[in-house]
């Protein structure tokens, strides 16, 4: 009998990217969410009445816009609590719309907080403290755990390969998951993978 999960190129696209993710550094969700980096400084710049720190997430020819809708933020902040929060909102989405803009990634909204994944997490967490050896510990365990299942799998699906078509074909799906994985986490390692985004 055959147990069937989610189908196996699936498996490989999500286990992958995750991966792949997780090693260019940042993450989905990361510089458009409301706990990443990104809005974290435009809050404390507009609470300082300094634009300067948040200026890195944009092109230069990005600034004078950026430091316009700066100033206009700041004014209307003034007017009350409730046009703060209107205005810091527009703030939020002008900057990282740019800043998606930049990466050559599309601007799908502000997301809310709670949702950067753990590794990307954890990655921000190294270089708040100076200390990378939490991270590179979860990327290994959740490499190991993963090469050692696709592994298990082809093994155990290739000592019946040969018994009819059915288990054959199992088989070779197992098979290309196996490689394409290792393929891939191998290229993300090796630097040949172009794939990013945060």
């Amino acid at each position: 009998m055959i147990i069937r999960r989610l189908p196996l190129r699936k498996e490989l696209a999500i286990t992958t990217t995750a991966l792949a993710l997780s090693f260019s550094g940042t993450a989905m969700a990361h510089c458009d969410a409301l706990d990443g980096p990104v809005i974290n400084e435009a809050r404390t710049a507009l609470n300082s009445g300094d634009i300067t720190p948040v200026l890195k997430w944009v092109p230069a020819e990005d600034e004078a816009e950026l430091e316009a809708m700066f100033a206009k933020t700041l004014d209307v902040r003034a007017l009350g609590d409730n046009a703060q929060e209107l205005a810091d909102q527009q703030f939020f989405a002008t900057l990282v719309e740019i800043h998606r803009a930049y990466e050559g990634a599309p601007f799908t909204g502000i997301k809310p907080a709670g949702e950067i994944d753990p590794a990307v997490q954890l990655a921000d967490k190294a270089l708040e403290e100076g200390e990378i050896d939490a991270f590179l510990a979860r990327i290994v365990e959740k490499f190991e755990r993963n090469a050692r299942a696709a592994f298990e799998a082809t093994l155990a699906a290739k000592q019946q390969a040969g018994d009819d078509p059915e288990r054959g074909r199992e088989f070779v799906e197992h098979y290309v998951h196996y490689v394409h994985y290792l393929e891939d986490v191998h290229n993300v390692i090796a630097g040949n993978s172009s794939g990013h985004a945060h």
